[in-house]
């Protein structure tokens, strides 16, 4: 009797890698969207979560799906990044506490998803031109202290927005007596918790499916909780332990001939700072992660491109009112890991992203705040441990203490004083550096070392 042998096409075998890698890397792009989403939409405007999920799952297909077109890496995956998402937070809440201190009773969503999407437009136009003129290698000479206190302040504003997703409230001096409760303290608590857990096993392992593994492990064991205590999921609403759900997903154009007459053209000027640092940290977080990505996976990519693809895609995501994103590290090697090697795995993360506009409800009914919040937390914790503490190894005193300037300026006055006064303090600490060093590398005299050459009286 002959053994029963069964043999695949190498073309089906690849699309089935491709496939099961979009959907590995796919299980990422939906448990980091929805805590971006609630990170943007947080405070004021979580009255209209139902529009962030919305924009942020568009943002997710159309940047997964441009990538995955036009990427020099075949198995890259576009998506918000951490980075992109905090910066996008800071500029829609900018936003809407300009349009509060002028008492303007015009709504607040029309103006805020206008605004994401123009810089996403603008950000898209501006990668172009980085990759058209090859002027994105430039961004690698900006000194490292500005580039680390940069990315660092970055890592402080998630952590000040994953408090903001918990609890519903703004870490400030001024709130500070909000958080004396008991309540409040268990959720803070859990998120920490789970931040912990982290850090104890995915970070020091980095499987690559240990990440959606621990989250969905963690939902799991919450609700267990819930359930062992007699609460119920409705009562873990109302209670604050997890999300109120939209009851759909909303999503319209922001283009809208009324919201644009709405529109407050006074705040621009006080945005300018911010739309700016989109740019700049969509521009660095791009490059950053396509290096990433090649140390990772022993690939190389073509830099010009992949900011060309990269321009189209933000382009396209502003066109259709998302935000701005880039290729993201996490995703695209948890892809290559389980065996993506094709341009099919980032159309299948494409494809589950906009098929969350319609499950992301009931999922967000079920999904514990300290869950999400503390994905965030160890996000935060981890680039600030990245450019606060790894860092020290690697810089002089001089430059440490820049980049920890440079970290109190931004949280301060913000991203643009603290790019400006961090690339002076960047220019005069080399200055001062190369200052000390003698130009004459060698000198000796003929008391030290004597010439073997016997030369004439006149010579």
């Amino acid at each position: 009797m002959s053994a029963l042998s069964v043999s695949f096409n190498p073309r089906v075998s690849r699309a089935l890698n491709d496939v099961l890698g979009g959907t590995a890397a796919s299980v990422l792009t939906v448990t980091f969207g929805l805590s971006y989403a609630l990170l943007i939409f947080a405070g004021p405007l979580s009255p209209y979560l139902a529009y962030g999920v919305g924009i942020t799952f568009i943002t997710s297909a159309v940047l997964a799906a441009v990538l995955a077109l036009g990427s020099s890496l075949p198995f890259a995956v576009g998506a918000p990044d951490t980075s992109t998402a905090a910066m996008t937070g800071i500029l829609a809440s900018s936003l809407v506490e300009r349009m509060a201190l002028h008492n303007t009773d015009a709504p607040v969503l029309g103006p805020v998803l206008i605004t994401l999407a123009v810089a996403s437009v603008l950000t898209g136009i501006v990668l172009c031109g980085f990759g058209l003129t090859r002027m994105g290698r430039a961004i690698r000479y900006v000194p490292y202290p500005v580039v680390g206190g940069f990315l660092g302040a970055t890592g402080c504003l998630i952590l000040l927005g994953a408090v903001r997703v918990i609890t519903g409230r703004q870490l400030q001096l001024a709130t500070l007596d909000s958080f004396a409760n008991a309540m409040t303290l268990y959720e803070i608590a859990a998120a920490c918790a789970m931040a912990l857990l982290l850090y104890l096993t995915w970070h020091r392992s980095r499987t690559p499916f240990g990440l959606p593994i621990i989250l969905i492990v963690g939902t799991v064991a919450a609700h267990v909780a819930f359930y062992a205590f007699g609460i119920s999921a409705h009562d873990a609403q109302q209670l604050g332990w997890t999300f109120q759900p939209p009851q759909h997903i909303a999503f319209s154009l922001p283009w809208q001939r009324e919201a644009i007459a709405q529109y407050p053209w006074f705040a621009l000027p006080d945005l300018a700072g911010n739309l700016i640092a989109v740019m700049f940290v969509t521009a660095s977080t791009t490059l950053f992660n396509t290096t990433g990505i090649e140390v990772a996976t022993h690939s190389e990519a073509n830099l010009e491109r992949e900011l060309n693809v990269t321009g189209i895609a933000n382009m396209l995501s502003g066109a259709f009112g998302g935000y701005t994103g880039c290729v993201s590290v996490s995703r695209s090697v948890l892809n290559y890991s389980a065996g993506g090697s094709g341009r099919l795995s980032g159309l299948t993360t494409a494809a589950i992203s906009a098929l969350m506009l319609v499950f992301a409800p009931v999922l967000l009914g079920y999904m514990p705040k300290f869950v999400l919040g503390g994905l965030l937390i160890y996000l935060g914790a981890d680039t600030l441990h990245k450019w606060i503490v790894q860092s020290r190894r690697r810089l002089s005193r001089t430059e440490y203490v820049s980049l920890l300037a440079i970290i109190l300026i931004i949280l301060q006055w913000g991203f643009i004083a603290g790019i400006l006064i961090g690339v002076v303090i960047g220019c005069a600490t080399f200055a001062l550096s190369a200052s000390r060093i003698d130009s004459i590398k060698f000198a000796f005299d003929g008391s030290e070392y004597r010439s073997s050459l016997d030369r004439s009286r006149d010579d």
